[in-house]
């Protein structure tokens, strides 16, 4: 059961998202879920239609399908909207682990990976952005990286640019040698099943030749490890744009 204190952080965390520009959506949904609009005063000294959602949080919880406790602790990132991000993805990741309305335990276990490979993403996006400034250097050291396909076009103008597997394979190169390499394995296989999606997946677990690196994966992956990926990933980040 959720305390008050975890509802309350949800609240302020739908709240922010709400009135984000570009989320008018989210509160047009809100208001159609719910019979008791207020206005809300925004951080721009405007003011948005949205729900009492302090009335029913029960409600707010089953609208978003996401559990109201982060597993991963994001508040080493400065940044607030790519911190809500990636609060919302470990949310909306960890709401998987519980939904036990979902019989099919592929699908549970691929949409987990999934929002697990979303902040993986992010979390990587944040760190070669705060790490390489200038995307000279951001390039010179992709292009450095031993076995690197990487090749810089005139349509890499900033981190965004760059394919996800080439920051996976960078990352991993630099930092999971062979003693701890299977993180870095683990984390490009998340990469890999996002790519594959849901009907792939679901066949390469029961096919071993048709995939023998993912049906591996899967075959062996539980919520906890695949959880663990992403937490070890965070604090790598952290550890590392700390001591920079």
């Amino acid at each position: 059961m959720a305390t008050k204190e975890q509802i309350e952080s949800l609240i302020k965390l739908v709240t922010e998202i709400a009135n984000q520009p570009g989320n008018e959506w989210v509160r047009r949904s809100l208001n159609e879920k719910f019979n008791n609009p207020t206005t809300i005063e925004t951080s721009n000294g405007g003011s948005s239609l949205i729900v009492d959602i302090k009335k029913d949080t029960n409600k707010v919880i089953e609208l978003l399908e996401i559990s109201p406790e982060c597993s991963i602790d994001y508040s080493f990132i400065p940044h607030k909207l790519l911190r809500t991000r990636l609060e919302l993805d470990n949310l909306r990741m960890e709401n998987v682990r519980y939904d036990l309305k979902e019989k099919d335990h592929i699908k549970r276990l691929f949409d987990f990976s999934v929002n697990a490979f979303y902040q993986i993403e992010n979390l990587l996006n944040y760190y070669y952005f705060e790490k390489y400034q200038k995307i000279e250097d951001l390039l010179y050291h992709f292009e450095s990286i031993e076995g690197t396909h990487f090749k810089r076009t005139d349509n890499h103008r900033n981190i965004n640019d760059i394919s996800i597997a080439t920051k996976i394979f960078t990352f991993n190169r630099t930092f999971y040698n062979s003693k701890n390499g299977s993180q870095g394995f683990n984390i490009d296989s998340l990469r890999l099943i996002r790519n594959e999606g849901l009907h792939r997946c679901t066949r390469i677990s029961k096919i071993e030749n048709e995939n023998p690196r993912l049906h591996k994966f899967i075959a062996e992956a539980t919520f906890d490890s695949i959880q663990s990926i992403v937490k070890n990933l965070a604090e790598k980040v952290n550890q590392l744009l700390t001591s920079k």
